[in-house]
């Protein structure tokens, strides 16, 4: 059945295995004891009446090709992870059991592959049965995980807090703490729905906090938070939180989601204090007057949400500003070639998730809230804990007995719309519970693989929630000094927690021992297993993340391995 010799990890040709300069006897053992099963026979033996040929699969499957297609990677894309074997540049300890599996079985049912010739019709129709299975979910867990982590079993901090965080796999019952390009915006927001109007001039709304700015600070915040700024990548939200006196969550979400009224209203109140500022033709979103939005209900809102933002280290008001502006600064990216057209409303609906997603943040991490037995865990049942507890507490303001008609921006659209508009920030926002991370990566990667495969385009309900996820955990894809502060903050966070987890007699959850964590080796496994695979995921489906955040994160792991030796180094 198989021919000799056998060739290596992917089934790649005996010029690859020499390269590679090695045989997977395991995998072989493996594949030999599957190929020797009942179900897959090694002689050729007569298919079963109720088993289709191949070709009567491909048939039916070309009606519906997210069944058949979708399953099958590209020659090319075989022959990329090929070359990426073979230069060195391809990880196999970063992909998981699952895509292991799908990659080995695509190999093999690519005509031309050296075992391809030699299946009976039975075992290649076996094969893609095997395939759809693959592409259902998957209730383990660790399928999910890259496999050099899940095969350690070194009783490791940082392994431990990667695989309770992002897989919801703990071990030894220790509870988990929390993770937390310039683009022509005009061009973007043309494209983001094709009923979008031409903005009304005479809207005008002033947030209170903006009139009472000096005129020097005026001038600096709207050159900050004109839609060029807005869209960079390298946009500084320190220096936003500074100009606005703390109000950095307020006037992200005024400029952004009251784009262009935002941008037109500083010009002319510029304009009318004497103040030299250029005119811009800004065209922005229109949420305003395509939604029939109140821009003095929607600027309530968001300063009611901004005020139930704790003082915490990592988890505040800041945080919430800059996943706002991060989801925006993605959404710039997005290419119509691969993406359908998404809705001003689902767009209005995942910017406004990132303004909540973290609201009511106590700073302590879902395991915490577990393991106390707070009011929360009990009312969520443990469930996605925090998560649950930010939409409850955003959407009580504007829902229920309990509503603000001062904060319901909500008041003038369709049953429908909002809807719509609840239905997707809750999905979202349930989706940045870091303990789902693998599981949610490997979704991310069937729906890739179906949309190349298919002329189907990624629809906004599709990805929307990965870019919030993704916005989330993206301080290691900023600068720098950037991402240096963010892992200070989240660290001090980390470790207030394991006090108080200590002065209650609480197991101390990975990464927040003072003693026992070290900032370098933390960022390593998260920046490695965490935030590079999926990165560069969406790189492959959003170009601008491929061209300007992934060469920042792998700067970055450069940087935290070099600060790891070092600190050995002292020691």
């Amino acid at each position: 059945f198989l021919p000799a010799p056998f060739p290596s990890r992917y089934l790649y040709p005996q010029s690859t295995l020499s390269l590679n300069g090695r045989i997977d006897d395991q995998f072989q053992a493996e594949y030999l004891s599957f190929a020797s099963t009942p179900s897959l026979p090694s002689t050729p033996l007569e298919m079963d009446n109720d088993t289709p040929p191949v070709n009567e699969i491909s048939r039916r499957s070309s009606a519906r090709p997210s069944l058949r297609r979708s399953a099958i990677l590209t020659q090319m894309d075989i022959e990329k992870k090929k070359e990426e074997t073979i230069s060195g540049s391809f990880d196999e300890s970063t992909i998981s059991d699952w895509e292991d599996g799908i990659l080995t079985i695509n190999s093999i049912l690519i005509q031309g592959s050296p075992l391809y010739d030699t299946l009976t019709e039975h075992q290649k129709a076996g094969l893609i049965k095997v395939q759809q299975i693959l592409l259902r979910e998957d209730a383990d867990k660790s399928k999910h995980v890259p496999v050099q982590l899940n095969a350690t079993r070194k009783c490791d901090v940082y392994r431990t807090y990667l695989m309770s965080e992002y897989a919801g796999i703990k071990e030894v019952s220790r509870p988990k703490p929390k993770w937390s390009t310039i683009v022509n915006s005009s061009i973007f927001c043309r494209r983001l729905s094709a009923s979008i109007k031409e903005p009304n001039r005479k809207v005008s709304y002033e947030p209170e906090e903006w009139t009472k700015l000096a005129p020097d600070t005026k001038r600096k915040l709207a050159r900050l938070l004109s839609l060029d700024s807005l869209s960079r990548w390298t946009f500084d939200i320190f220096e936003l939180n500074k100009l606005t006196d703390g109000k950095a969550l307020l006037f992200m979400g005024w400029a952004i989601l009251c784009s262009p009224h935002a941008q037109n209203t500083m010009e002319a109140s510029l304009a009318t204090e004497g103040v030299p500022f250029p005119s811009v033709d800004h065209v922005g979103y229109c949420f305003i007057e395509n939604l029939n939005i109140s821009q003095c209900t929607l600027c309530n809102f968001l300063r009611s949400i901004e005020g139930d933002y704790n003082d915490n280290p990592y988890h505040n008001n800041i945080h919430g500003a800059d996943v706002i502006q991060s989801v925006h600064s993605i959404l710039t990216g997005i290419d119509e070639t691969y993406f359908g057209n998404i809705s001003q409303l689902e767009s209005f609906s995942i910017l406004l998730a990132a303004a909540i997603h973290d609201v009511n943040h106590p700073g302590r991490n879902n395991s915490f809230q577990m393991n106390k037995t707070t009011d929360d865990a009990v009312l969520h049942n443990n469930k996605s804990v925090l998560e649950n507890m930010h939409l409850a507490s955003a959407f009580s303001r504007i829902m229920g007995s309990s509503k603000d008609a001062n904060l319901n921006f909500f008041e003038f659209m369709s049953k429908d719309q909002v809807s719509i508009c609840r239905a997707l920030i809750i999905d979202a926002v349930l989706h940045t519970d870091m303990s789902k991370h693998f599981s949610f990566f490997t979704k991310m990667k069937k729906f890739h693989m179906i949309k190349k495969e298919t002329p189907e385009k990624m629809i906004g309900s599709e990805i929307l929630p990965f870019i919030l996820h993704l916005a989330d955990i993206s301080n290691q894809a900023r600068s720098l000094p950037t991402a240096v502060e963010w892992t200070d903050r989240c660290l001090r966070e980390f470790f207030e927690q394991g006090d108080e987890e200590k002065e209650l007699g609480l197991p101390i959850s990975p990464l927040c021992c003072r003693s026992e964590t070290k900032r370098a080796e933390s960022q390593i496994g998260f920046i490695k297993y965490v935030v590079q695979p999926s990165f560069i995921l969406l790189g492959e489906m959003i170009p601008k993340v491929a061209e300007e955040l992934c060469p920042i994160i792998e700067s970055n792991l450069e940087f935290w391995c070099s600060e790891a030796k070092t600190y050995e180094g002292a020691i």
